[in-house]
């Protein structure tokens, strides 16, 4: 995977692109999923973060005819180092399509260009969520905790990215897939809980909580700030997928990888 900083005269959120084209760039990338070809970085504008959120909304109204409705977020850009490598100050969110969520167990990749896998803490929501939102609010309108591994793709040729072109490409989501714990989030210290993840069978990655933002609470605090800026809220039942607690897992045909959390079980993937 290979990112690109934005060019240091372009505003993070300044629009460079208008309606028109954002709307030909989300064709472009609800086709790349659904025909499984991805797009030459090259034949991409350079699209700023403002960019990517609007080529963003013209792709899940293209995908959610195969994917489902939304059901909740995912946010990436997580730590101090992808911040860094991507020249931005702020994670980014995607959206969580109804049937790309799916239990653990074996993965029919055939829908996938080139998958990789993240260990990560989603949680529930059992309230709305309204700004401004500390990580007290986010803990007490959380209903569940949840173990996923998320899988994330690039329809993006060779994973060539900046943070315009990853968040237009609705933030890599791809699927989220759950194990059959659901934590009381009374019961769960979110910055405290590990994972540990093993690529069949020898460890490859270690991660915590506290590695996404100091807490995945902060995530989503960050998250309700953010929607509110587009004109979007947080609701009860939203499933947000707070980011990767380590870096990202290969997952090649063949590929059996488990991430084990402290309290929360473990989610197994297999790759057919």
């Amino acid at each position: 995977m290979t990112f690109t900083s934005p060019a240091p005269h372009t505003e993070p959120m300044t629009r460079t692109i208008d309606d028109v084209t954002a709307d030909r760039l989300g064709e472009r990338l609800a086709d790349a999923a659904r025909r499984r070809r991805a797009i030459d970085p090259s034949a991409l504008p350079e699209l700023t973060v403002a960019d990517g959120y609007a080529v963003q909304r013209a792709t899940i109204d293209r995908r959610t005819a195969n994917a489902g409705a939304p059901v909740g977020y995912k946010v990436g850009f997580t730590t101090p180092a992808i911040q860094e490598e991507l020249g931005v100050d702020d994670p980014a969110y995607g959206h969580v399509l109804a049937d790309t969520v799916q239990p653990e167990g074996r993965l029919d990749a055939s829908g996938l260009i080139d998958p990789k896998l993240e260990p990560e803490l989603a949680v529930r929501l059992g309230a709305p969520l309204d700004p401004p939102v500390t990580a007290v609010d986010v803990l007490a309108a959380t209903d569940a905790v949840v173990p996923v591994v998320e899988v994330v793709d690039s329809r993006i040729e060779g994973w060539e990215l900046t943070a315009g072109s990853a968040i237009a490409d609705n933030a890599l989501a791809a699927r989220v897939v759950h194990g059959d714990a659901i934590g009381d989030p009374s019961g769960v210290d979110l910055s405290l809980e590990g994972v540990v993840v093993r690529r069949n069978g020898e460890r490859v990655a270690t991660g915590v909580g506290a590695d996404v933002l100091g807490s995945p609470a902060r995530v989503v605090a960050w998250l309700a700030d953010a929607l509110a800026d587009r004109d979007e809220r947080l609701t009860a039942g939203d499933l947000i997928s707070t980011g990767s607690l380590t870096e990202l897992i290969p997952f090649e045909p063949g590929d059996t990888v488990e991430a084990r959390f402290a309290s929360l079980g473990s989610v197994t993937v297999a790759r057919e």
